[in-house]
Formats: structure tokens, sequence, C-alpha cells
């Protein structure tokens, strides 16, 4: 019997200490109920204290798609009944998560790196929006708000949380409280993609209004935040897309849409350079070198050149091709280097890019692209999505079973 005047924390140790101990014994444990040593077959009588009532209300287990091996998705992920981590430490929360979103990143380090360097098992994906149901030691956010947030790589590698799961212990100021304006499956994907484009534009490449940036790979998740964040800073923004893609990089607001199918997207730059050169570049893709090899013909003598990092499905590529980039960038003109500043990106997180982020979206100035929405269950289908390479904007998996059918009806859920 838990008595006295112990903290939601201290409740969940106590509480998460018996079920270990219970799991341990080889005992099925309801997930719903606690049973108590003094109380063999009886569920626990809801405590009057509202603390101790939400704490004992909180499932023990649930289910998560844990990235255990290296390989494909298909072959890397595997559905398991894991904890629900209850014992949060200062400064974190536990999120009732809704729906996350998934990210190339994520496909690509499953089928590079090895279990060692990943820490695997681990949940997998980053982002996710849900209900915050506990904290510990936080001020800004209470019991029932509602958030989107992210699974940095970092964290992910301490605590093995991630995205795609029904809770997720995160610490509070990797998370922002959700847009208004906004649905619980557009706000699944906003966090690593937005982020990385507000780094990109506004640390790495100090992007102002009034300048003039071409963005590659406009209609991935990152480059339909980017497009966004540029034009409602006042920028001129021209962006490749295919074909089939061009009418929703328009609708997102570039100026000009170069076409990469037709002709490689560097080849096409040199032979028409636009007349005023660009002042900044995105790469949103960072699998081509030649974008940036052969910038000086259309980017400012001291323009940037901002990149995410050269990500492929093998290790030693992925290696190769950042030191070639960084080897152009740093040797001399005169041995073949290229006098333009490059800058890699580095995504940590940041609390105030975060709220910077958000007030985009507030203001109805970015709208978080969704491109499908996939079941819990159906994980395979939606990587299968995203790794086609034809998704415009995110693609998001809902972990809530009716936030699905009323999306599908049309009907946003209301928190």
């Amino acid at each position: 019997m838990i008595t006295g005047n112990m903290g939601l924390n201290g409740i969940h140790y106590c509480r998460n200490q018996y079920i270990n101990t219970q799991l341990a014994a080889g005992i099925t444990l309801d997930p719903n109920i606690i049973v108590m040593e003094s109380e063999p077959s009886t569920q626990r009588q809801p405590s009057p204290n509202p603390m101790l009532k939400r704490a004992f209300s909180l499932p023990i287990t649930q289910y998560a798609w844990r990235e255990v091996r290296k390989g494909h998705p298909s072959v890397a992920l595997e559905q398991l009944k894991v904890p629900v981590m209850h014992n949060l430490a200062p400064g974190e929360v536990l999120v009732q998560v809704e729906a996350a979103a998934l990210n190339p990143i994520g496909y690509k380090l499953m089928s590079m790196l090895p279990n060692t360097v990943a820490k695997r098992p681990h949940t997998a994906e980053n982002d996710f929006t849900g209900i915050v149901v506990a904290s510990q030691g936080v001020t800004e956010f209470k019991h029932g708000d509602a958030v989107c947030g992210w699974v940095s790589q970092s964290m992910s590698q301490m605590t093995s949380q991630g995205a795609l799961c029904h809770f997720v212990r995160v610490r509070a100021d990797h998370c922002v409280r959700r847009p208004h304006n906004v649905t619980p499956i557009q706000a699944a994907g906003v966090c690593l993609a937005g982020l990385s484009a507000y780094k990109l534009l506004f640390e790495d490449a100090k992007v102002k209004a009034g300048q003039r940036i071409f963005i590659n790979n406009g209609s991935g998740g990152v480059g339909s935040f980017a497009i966004q964040l540029a034009k409602a800073s006042g920028c001129h923004v021209t962006a490749t897309a295919s074909s089939t893609t061009r009418n929703f990089v328009l609708r997102l607001g570039a100026d000009e849409v170069v076409d990469y199918q037709t002709e490689p997207v560097a080849q096409f730059l040199v032979k028409n350079p636009p007349e005023i050169l660009f002042d900044a570049i995105v790469d949103c893709h960072g699998l081509s070198p030649d974008l940036y090899n052969n910038c000086e013909h259309y980017l400012k003598p001291e323009g940037i050149f901002a990149t995410v990092a050269p990500a492929t499905p093998s290790l030693f590529a992925t290696a190769t091709a950042g030191a070639g980039l960084f080897g152009r960038a740093l040797r001399p003109a005169w041995l073949g280097g290229v006098s333009r500043n490059l800058r890699l990106l580095n995504l940590e997180n940041s609390k105030d890019d975060l709220r910077a982020l958000g007030d985009f979206i507030s203001s109805g100035k970015v709208t978080p692209a969704v491109d499908s929405v996939f079941k819990f269950d159906d994980i395979f289908l939606a990587y299968e999505r995203l790794m086609s390479g034809r998704a415009q904007g995110k693609v998001v998996v809902v972990v809530d079973s009716d936030l699905y059918v009323e999306q599908k009806h049309g009907k946003p859920k209301s928190i």
C-alpha cells in the first residue's frame, strides 16, 4: 500500500519497481490495473488524490515499433510490447502520442549504422504530437496540454525513446505547445523538418529579407518548410521540383521552379544562371556534390551554401561524399577548390528556435504540408511511400485510432 506525501515521480518509481518484480517472476499484468500483494485479485480503488489517481490510471506497457537490427525498415523494425517510462527525470514530460511522422534520415540510419553505433534496440523515429499526461519539475506544460515535439538523436541514444509508440518520455525543452490552427496530423511532422529548415535558413545561410534564395528538393519535408519560411521572411525563392510536384511547390510560395527531371540541376543552372546570382543556396537533399562544386556560376561570391548532411544507405559512401564536399570547400581555388562558403547542418535542439517556428505556424505564415496518413500497424506501407521519393510533404503515422477514422471522414479531432 502506498501512503504519505509522495510526489508523482516517487509513485511511478514504486509502481514500476513492483511491476518489474512481477514481470521478472513471469507474472502477466493487465496494463490497465495494478494488482497489490494485499489484494491479489482486485482492481485498486481510485484514489481521491488527483496525483495518485493519475499515476495509477496510466498503462504499464505499450506497443512500440522498435529498431532492433540494421537494414531496410521491413527488416530493422519489430512491433514489441515495452514498458511505459513513468520514472521521469527533472525537466521531463510523458506524452501520450496521437501521431508521429517519418523522416528520410530515419530509414537511412537504419540501413547505414551498425547496431553498436546506433545503440539498438530503440524506438524508431523522432517527430510526434500528443497530450502531456505527466511531468516532473516542469512549469511550462500541465496535464492535458497538447504539444508537438521530437526525440533528438542524442536523446534517443541515451534513453532508447522514439516517436513510434503510444507514450514517449522526453525532455520538456524538446516540445512546444501545439499551434491552435493546425490539426494533430499536421502537427506530427513539425519539429525535425521544421527545425532543420529554420536552422539552415536563419543560422547557417543567414537569410534576410529581399534576398534571392535557391532551395533544392522543395517538395520534401524540409524543403516544404524552407520555402514557406523564406517567403514569410520576404525572400525571392527558386526551388527544384518534378513535373508532378511543380504545382505543390508553387502553392507553397516558390516564385520559380526548376524541373530536376529535365536535366541535372547543377548542369541547368550553369547553362542558365540567374540574372541576379543567388544570395544563398539551401540544399535539402544533400546527395549530389555537383550543386556545390559548380555553385560559383550561380551563387554570389559572398553567398552561403547551406546543406543537410549527405546520407546514403552505405556508411562508406556517406563518409566519402562528406569528405569530397568539404575537400572542395577547403581546397584553394587554384587546386580545384570552390570559393563559396559551405555550411553543414548540425541539428541540435533549441527551445528558442522551436518557439520561433511555432510562431510562424500560429500566425498562418507557415502551414505543415502532409502527404499521406497511415495506421500504426501499417508502418511498412508508410515507409514505402516515404522511400518512393514522391511524397509531397510529411508522411504521418497515426497512433490514436480514433484520429485516423476522423481524418478519413474529414473531421479533424478536437483536443
